[in-house]
């Protein structure tokens, strides 16, 4: 699994790929290279197992990625410090954009689609009402999440008949829910 790979850079134990909780954490991280890169380097320079680095990373992600040591190979970023430059980057270019990203922490992270958000509620916040405005306006949100690669474009199957839609990994959803979302 290409995920313990990039654990076992930084942790170097040599158990690595018959470790349980290795292989959980690596699957929580989904495979996300500056995720997996982070949680080494933590793990590395803490006294703590894997299962305590997944139990810290739920309960307590925020604080984890702001106290994570800065990794070299990434030019000095942790997850937490280079998601902050995208989003402000993304408000910049465009503020529905990072109000849907807001927004999303309390949608799941695999799928989001135009319809979704669609509907006739004329109290909703001003923002929302231009996102939804036509398909036009929603997509070209994502599509600036996209861009700064913050959000994948699920393409519909033949199989299913489901609406195009969007993902986010899980990752960013934490960030998302625990560091936009804080207030």
């Amino acid at each position: 699994m290409a995920s313990l790979i990039l654990l076992n850079e930084y942790e170097y134990s040599t158990n690595l790929y018959v470790d349980a909780d290795a292989v959980k954490l690596a699957e929580r991280l989904d495979g996300f290279p500056l995720a997996l890169a982070t949680a080494g380097a933590y793990l590395k320079q803490a006294a703590i197992s894997f299962s305590d680095y997944r139990r810290l990373y739920e309960t307590s992600w925020a604080k984890l990625q702001k106290t994570s040591p800065e990794l070299s190979s990434y030019e000095d970023r942790t997850l937490y410090s280079t998601w902050q430059i995208s989003f402000k980057r993304i408000e910049q270019r465009n503020i529905l954009s990072a109000q849907l990203l807001r927004l999303w922490a309390y949608f799941d992270n695999q799928d989001l689609w135009f319809e979704l958000l669609q509907h006739s509620d004329t109290e909703d916040s001003n923002w929302i009402q231009e996102l939804i405005e036509d398909e036009l306006s929603f997509h070209g949100a994502m599509r600036v999440l996209s861009d700064h690669g913050l959000v994948e474009v699920e393409k519909p199957s033949l199989e299913l008949v489901e609406s195009q839609g969007y993902s986010i990994h899980g990752c960013v959803h934490s960030w998302t829910v625990h560091v936009l979302n804080q207030e």
